[in-house]
């Protein structure tokens, strides 16, 4: 996977109930009000081996598909609509969000894009997961200026329709199909 410079911009979309991409879209990329990326650690992304003994020695190494695969992603000033919409909480009429027994996050595919060496585009898909957040936490003012704290969301992983879990890709003529294919688009209605 080569060297990665920098995290540049994170695609989160909520996908339908056959995993086809919904017009809930939310882009993370440093602008004003609309949030910027971090960090991103994807974990469990090689299966666990196990080892198979026979005739007294170590006769197959059993290590197939992934690991428990888990993204944490920190994002400074996450925008409220796509905290709602991946994390399935509802806005009250009242104008508040609410968080309940109802609360239901929908899966979602996440798209992390960085850079290598030489400036081509990096990008890791997480095909399929549903979203949770991290502790909220209030600190009080102190006498001098203020740092905002990065919010952590994380994804827990499984496989899409096709049965992949991640894929990932370098280079500029791979950036569409990738996007594309980490995104599939809702089959219009027949007729």
């Amino acid at each position: 996977m080569g060297i990665r410079v920098g995290f540049k911009r994170a695609t989160f979309v909520v996908l339908d109930k056959d995993g086809k991409a919904t017009t809930d879209v939310f882009v993370v990329e440093g602008k004003a009000n609309k949030g910027g990326t971090k960090e991103a650690t994807i974990s469990g992304i090689s299966p666990e081996s196990v080892k198979v003994y026979a005739s007294n020695v170590a006769y197959y190494v059993s290590a197939k598909g992934t690991g428990d695969v888990k993204a944490e992603i920190s994002i400074l000033d996450v925008p409220e609509e796509m905290t709602e919409a991946v994390l399935g909480r509802k806005k009250h009429t009242d104008g508040f969000t609410l968080i309940g027994e109802r609360t239901e996050a929908p899966y979602v595919a996440a798209l992390l894009e960085s850079e290598d060496a030489s400036g081509q585009p990096v990008l890791f898909a997480l095909l399929k997961g549903k979203m949770s957040a991290g502790d909220v936490s209030l600190k009080t003012s102190e006498d001098k200026p203020a740092e905002p704290d990065d919010e952590k969301l994380t994804m827990e992983c499984i496989a899409n329709n096709d049965g992949e879990t991640i894929a990932y890709g370098i280079g500029s003529e791979i950036a569409a199909k990738l996007k594309t294919y980490a995104f599939p688009p809702a089959t219009p209605p027949a007729g």
